[in-house]
């Protein structure tokens, strides 16, 4: 896709949200990024590592934040960015910090003292908030606030150093 202008295929691919992501596999779209991760998972788990946990409490436990970081994380990160005012700019640095606390909690019972919010292997939760680690350092440098800090949020920090340059990622 050229940014900005929608083809026929994406329309055609996604006529509800017209949007990308869209996955094509063979000639079926398959849309929105973990609907994908999640039919990547059912196609291909059976080859080796499973992204979502078969356990079906821990799966539904990865679901769960996986939804939290889409539905409350990046609205607040993304609420920075288009911030009016130095008022509006600090309260969603604010809401930014509290989201990284309550991650930085789930972070520390999903990881169980591994490398990765699924364990020792990226799962599901990683790939949902690994697409915004991009976001987070940019906005930390346009800022000039830091988010991964570790003194507040010492797994984040270790998680986004092992995650970044894993070679699944």
């Amino acid at each position: 896709e050229t940014f900005g202008s929608k083809s026929e295929l994406l329309l055609k691919s996604n006529p509800v949200y017209k949007k990308i992501p869209v996955m094509i596999h063979g000639d079926k779209p398959i849309s929105e990024s973990m609907i994908i991760v999640q039919y990547i998972d059912d196609v291909w788990s059976s080859a080796g590592h499973s992204i979502i946990p078969s356990d079906p409490y821990d799966a539904s436990i990865a679901r769960f934040w996986a939804t939290y970081i889409d539905d409350k994380f990046f609205p607040s990160l993304f609420a920075i960015a288009k911030s009016k005012d130095e008022e509006e700019r600090k309260a969603a640095i604010e809401q930014v910090i509290a989201a990284f606390g309550i991650l930085e909690e789930a972070y520390q019972k999903t990881s169980k003292g591994k490398d990765f919010f699924g364990g020792e292997k990226i799962g599901y939760i990683d790939i949902s908030f690994g697409c915004y680690v991009g976001w987070i350092k940019a906005s930390e440098k346009m800022n000039g606030i830091k988010l991964f800090d570790e003194t507040k949020v010492p797994g984040l920090t270790k998680w986004a150093e092992k995650s970044v340059p894993d070679e699944s990622v």
